[in-house]
């Protein structure tokens, strides 16, 4: 009986402990007021030019740029890091307030409406595979394989002078964006028999353009894989206008079927590349920025 009692006792006196222990823990109260469209994480007082930047982009385009973190990592082995802040400002400014959101969608609403990622990561340099030291990267890869954020590498390199540069540039970004339209809705089962058995796979290094184009693809990179050959081919549509594209077709009858199935799949979704190539010629050429 003595030892039921004082298990019994000490059972008592360890809840009464517990809960005096949680009365002594200090209670978080929930802030009074959240801004659900604040986009930097630093309060507003806080604030540089880049963070009012940002946040009138997010309340006017519903877009979130993100160019703080921590040397980033996404599945362990994919590694890329911030930007200079000086060069993020002017990307930000010129290319995705300037060259991207607003003449997208002043131009094409109903495509800006479902199809604009809701983030942009901007990437100081590259995104490194297996070793942040290694020499080989990419532009986007590994950034845009989900279709609700986009990012692009190389803003340290940004030269808003260079309009050759700039026009290559708002290709990439459409090439990335691609791929998002890819996973996001597929190529679709037709598409990927254009070209099936005839990819270069890695020896695309070793192709020209005019090689690549007699053999069907619009870049040697397209001829690396179905989802580069359908990137690139929206790629060549937003950086060649539509007398160009009508000669690089007749290289192959399976480019112009590429071009028509291309062609189509954006017109179904709000945009038409031809018309895209034109606004994007206009922001860049004749903008004073």
């Amino acid at each position: 009986m003595m030892n039921i009692f004082i298990r019994k006792k000490r059972f008592l006196l360890g809840i009464f402990c517990t809960l005096l222990a949680c009365q002594k823990e200090e209670t978080i109260a929930p802030p009074s007021y959240v801004d659900y469209f604040a986009v930097q994480s630093k309060s507003p007082d806080k604030w540089n030019r880049l963070d009012s930047l940002c946040d009138s982009i997010y309340r006017t385009y519903g877009v979130k740029i993100i160019y703080e973190y921590t040397p980033r990592i996404l599945d362990g082995t994919t590694f890329f890091v911030p930007p200079n802040y000086e060069k993020a400002l002017e990307y930000t400014r010129i290319v995705l307030r300037g060259f991207w959101l607003k003449p997208l969608k002043e131009n094409f609403p109903v495509y800006f409406e479902k199809e604009t990622p809701i983030e942009f990561v901007m990437v100081g340099g590259y995104v490194h595979f297996n070793d942040i030291t290694v020499a080989g990267a990419a532009a986007g890869a590994g950034l845009n394989a989900q279709f609700y954020r986009l990012g692009i590498g190389g803003i340290n390199n940004f030269d808003k002078t260079n309009k050759t540069a700039l026009r290559q540039l708002m290709a990439t970004i459409y090439h990335e964006h691609a791929h998002q339209q890819d996973h996001k809705y597929g190529r679709g089962y037709q598409y990927d028999r254009i070209s099936q058995g005839e990819y270069y796979g890695l020896n695309y290094s070793s192709k020209y353009t005019a090689q690549a184009n007699a053999d069907g693809f619009f870049l040697p990179y397209g001829g690396y894989a179905p989802e580069e050959d359908f990137a690139t081919s929206v790629e060549s549509m937003v950086m060649n206008n539509k007398q160009a594209i009508a000669a690089i077709v007749k290289a192959n009858p399976k480019l112009e079927t590429k071009y028509n199935m291309v062609h189509q799949y954006y017109l179904d979704k709000g945009m038409d590349l031809h018309r895209l190539h034109e606004v994007i010629d206009s922001v860049i050429y004749k903008t004073v920025y």
